[in-house]
């Protein structure tokens, strides 16, 4: 049993203690202070650690110390807050920021990626202070760093022509076109192309520690690619896949079973592996070689064998450009990307001829941040393709059309992605809202 003779000054100093871990939100010191006074006034030590919810063992080792250690063990405990000493003093913390934010490469290491184990050598040499590994990632959240996933940006991005044209895009330009196109009652699109790989794409998931999700892949490297647009107004949706058209020993004998005349395939092996990259010309070689009555009575079962992925080249995108025209009755403002094939003579051609209908703005270079429908892919991809099998280059062609059908089912879908977009420019309000 303890027993414990406290003087009256001591009394009046644990008081003052008390009073002390109040104001200061130290509730261990409260809890000690507070312990040997009840002490002091004859409570038992069950009863002191029922009200203070420690063991009766804790109270007495308490009590102990106090009678060793005296009233120096108790002011020692006046701090604000509770943890773990810092090795590391304020102007060695800042240092170190400074240090990671250079990277990897700038402080001596060969590759560009940084870890707790490179910033622990970085701080022994630095500092000469050790790190658990364990303890570190703490130390950097503290100083406003955490782990997460780069992202690429121009080369150009600190010049100053490169930066003054993306600031007149989003201060003059984009206003500029808003405001001409509610005047002219004209639609505002963003286009943009996507491909969505075979292979399915991989993402974060919950599963249980230990055991790392994996999906299944076929391992064929074939993509589907689709363009796209989302009108600004209303959050309309139009895409079109980007098709080529190739009679390939396979498509030979797929059209031989579905009983096409002996006549018409002799005919279609003269244009084995040869590759059109529209429908439109596919069918205009199919007419030239067989004619246009025959053609048509055969038409879709050959295209349904022939149909194969296709490439972002000019002809393609005419094809797009027609389906836009064709889909929306008024004038159109398409903002697109510097795509090299979006300046190609077919393409040039097409525009100029349709210039009283389609006027083509052009977005900053390196800008993909300024095209909505970027945002859309990327939830598309979430929906459609991630951790998924494909075992087949038709399920994931399905795949990615239920996805786009409830865009076109569900606007709000399409128009979340320009959500940022109408905050910051007032003129996208009134002009959504007329």
């Amino acid at each position: 049993m303890v027993t414990l003779i406290i003087s009256k000054s001591i009394l009046e100093q644990l008081k003052k203690n008390l009073a002390i871990a109040l104001a200061l939100n130290n509730i261990r010191l409260y809890r000690l202070a507070q312990a040997i006074l009840w002490y002091s006034e004859s409570e038992s030590i069950k009863q002191i650690a029922m009200w203070t919810a420690v063991c009766e063992k804790t109270i007495i080792t308490w009590l102990k110390t106090f009678m060793f250690k005296g009233m120096a063990w108790l002011t020692g405990l006046h701090y604000q807050g509770r943890g773990r000493k810092d090795k590391l003093t304020k102007d060695q913390k800042q240092t170190l920021i400074k240090l990671i934010k250079a990277g990897p490469e700038a402080n001596g290491f060969h590759c560009g990626v940084w870890n707790s184990a490179m910033i622990a050598d970085i701080i022994w040499l630095k500092f000469g202070v050790r790190y658990n590994l364990n303890y570190l990632s703490s130390l950097l959240k503290k100083l406003g760093f955490s782990y997460q996933k780069a992202r690429f940006i121009s080369d150009r991005h600190n010049e100053e022509k490169y930066e003054q044209a993306r600031k007149d895009w989003l201060e003059i330009t984009l206003p500029a076109i808003i405001k001409k196109a509610k005047a002219e009652n004209s639609v505002v699109l963003f286009g943009d192309e996507v491909s969505f790989a075979m292979w399915g794409s991989l993402s974060r998931t919950w599963a249980p520690i230990g055991q790392q999700p994996t999906v299944k892949t076929t391992g064929i490297r074939k993509g589907l690619k689709m363009f796209g647009t989302i009108e600004l107004k209303g959050g309309s949706f139009q895409y079109m896949q980007s098709l080529a058209y190739e009679l390939k020993p396979k498509s030979l004998k797929l059209l031989k079973e579905a009983e096409l005349p002996a006549e018409l395939l002799a005919l279609l092996k003269t244009l084995k592996n040869q590759k059109y990259t529209t429908k439109q010309l596919f069918l205009n070689a199919l007419n030239s070689l067989a004619g246009e009555p025959l053609i048509n009575q055969y038409q879709s079962i050959i295209l349904q064998h022939t149909e194969t992925s296709g490439r972002f080249n000019g002809e393609s995108y005419v094809e797009f450009l027609k389906q836009l025209l064709a889909y929306y009755k008024g004038k159109i403002v398409l903002i697109e990307d510097g795509a090299p094939y979006h300046g190609s003579l077919v393409v040039k051609e097409f525009k100029t001829a349709n210039a009283a209908r389609l006027t083509i703005e052009t977005l900053p270079a390196f800008s993909p941040d300024y095209n909505p429908i970027e945002k859309l892919w990327k939830n598309t991809k979430k929906d459609s393709t991630h951790l998924k099998y494909f075992k087949t280059f038709e399920d994931l062609h399905a795949s990615v059309i239920k996805t786009f059908e409830t865009y076109m089912q569900d606007a709000s879908k399409v128009l979340c992605v320009m959500k940022k977009m109408r905050e910051d420019f007032a003129i996208n309000v009134e002009f959504l809202t007329d």
